[in-house]
């Protein structure tokens, strides 16, 4: 019997892209920008409020064919992702002002996930030993305990000026519903590729 395979790990980032500029719109007036980031602190148990910011500028990229029963778990990581950006990178509009321009990044590269962004905290800082526990740890857990790891790890690598690529990052937790043992290899990879090798997808 055939059997379904992952997407390949250097494709697909573009819906998750378009997804951090729906994101990015949000983030950019004052009320857009609280509403995401109270998601993270509410552990997203609440989730509506983010909902009537994020469907007017984009919408949350889930097939049209998700069960509805499904479609909450689907939603989950789009809405995990946003709320950390919220916290970790959005800019800061203020109040009264027109909302602020929102600038498309450059394009993350497919391999520049966690392991990428734990490898350039151990060259700047973060002792490697540490960093290399924090990889392995994380490649053991399940789903669901990944999620709830998710915003400390992300939390300490921003608070050492550690870049995350939001759109890898959310491809990859994504992907870790189905295809955890891929995710897991392609975050080894990307974590001991050596300083200044050239990085492929």
């Amino acid at each position: 019997m055939a059997t379904e395979s992952p997407p390949a790990s250097g494709n697909g980032l573009a819906v998750y892209e378009r997804f951090m500029n729906t994101v990015r719109r949000a983030c950019a007036t004052p009320e857009g920008r609280a509403t995401l980031r109270q998601g993270l602190a509410d552990h997203l148990e609440n989730p509506w409020p983010m909902y009537v910011h994020l469907m007017p500028a984009g919408g949350i990229p889930v097939r049209e064919d998700t069960p509805r029963h499904s479609l909450r778990q689907a939603e989950h990581p789009f809405l995990l992702v946003a709320a950390l950006y919220a916290v970790h990178d959005a800019p800061n509009p203020r109040a009264g002002d027109k909302p602020l321009a929102v600038k498309e990044p450059a394009a993350a590269k497919p391999w520049e996930n966690l392991g990428w962004s734990l490898a350039r905290a151990a060259r700047s800082g973060m002792r490697r030993e540490v960093a290399t526990g924090l990889l392995s740890h994380l490649c053991e857990l399940e789903y669901d305990a990944l999620m709830t790891e998710l915003p400390s790890t992300v939390s300490l690598l921003r608070s050492s000026n550690v870049p995350v690529k939001w759109p890898v990052l959310l491809r990859d937790s994504v992907r870790y519903q189905r295809w955890a043992p891929d995710v897991r290899i392609d975050w080894a990879r990307s974590y001991t590729i050596p300083a200044g090798s050239k990085e492929i997808s």
